[in-house]
């Protein structure tokens, strides 16, 4: 599917969102993603095919992308995308993914770090606009307060959905078990989604094991490295 370049938009030094209007009908649930087509001259061994989480919610109906970029140090397509301009085409090969949420979960906790905020702001806007106030505890972890991505919308969630709570860590604070057991003192009720680099999704989930959540209980969506 054809997608145009509709706004590009810096969120903080180093993450920017890319805006898209689909040219057809699209389809998707908060928390997939959309796997991408950026041919591009000179590609590294990264290729010119790469999947990336809807971070806006179905209902705006818009596509947007938002990722890491790091300048010299992003990969030729993160490098092609970056120098598309408004009205500029990119390919839309298809939507997939599993990490959604599922109609039982009353009880949440959503654990982000850095970009893996994506997923989150899809699902709290579409919850949002549905009027499906689940309890839900976000923890978002950042190098800083300056690296936040959607500081903005998360305060304004706060104010719009009852039963939102949102806990920052930055470093060298960790969701470790002390810091879970704190904020959610509740856990053994709770689904837990786990999103951002594959190091923090790890060690959370071993977090969670030791606190004896059952596997059941544990839905991961990571990354393997920022500049891909």
């Amino acid at each position: 599917m054809k997608l145009k370049l509709e706004e590009k938009r810096k969120e903080n030094s180093d993450v920017f969102s890319f805006i898209f209007q689909p040219q057809e009908p699209v389809s998707w649930q908060a928390g997939q993603y959309m796997v991408y087509y950026i041919p591009h001259n000179n590609p590294d061994n990264r290729g010119e095919t790469r999947h990336f989480t809807i971070s806006s919610a179905p209902f705006q109906k818009k596509i947007m992308l938002t990722t890491h970029y790091l300048f010299e140090e992003s990969s030729s397509l993160k490098k092609a995308l970056y120098a598309h301009k408004p009205g500029d085409i990119v390919e839309g090969v298809k939507v997939d993914g599993t990490f959604t949420l599922r109609p039982e979960e009353k009880k949440l906790v959503f654990i982000a770090g850095g970009i893996g905020i994506t997923p989150y702001h899809a699902m709290l806007l579409e919850l949002v606009q549905n009027k499906d106030y689940r309890n839900i505890i976000l923890l978002y972890s950042n190098k800083d307060e300056e690296h936040v991505v959607f500081k903005d919308t998360i305060e304004s969630l706060t104010k719009e959905y009852p039963g939102l709570k949102v806990f920052y860590l930055f470093s060298p604070q960790r969701a470790d078990a002390g810091f879970i057991q704190k904020t959610v003192p509740d856990f053994t009720e709770r689904v837990f989604y786990l999103s951002g680099p594959i190091r923090l999704v790890k060690a959370v989930e071993e977090v969670l094991q030791q606190l004896e959540v059952p596997l059941e209980n544990i839905r991961k969506d990571y990354f393997p490295r920022v500049d891909e």
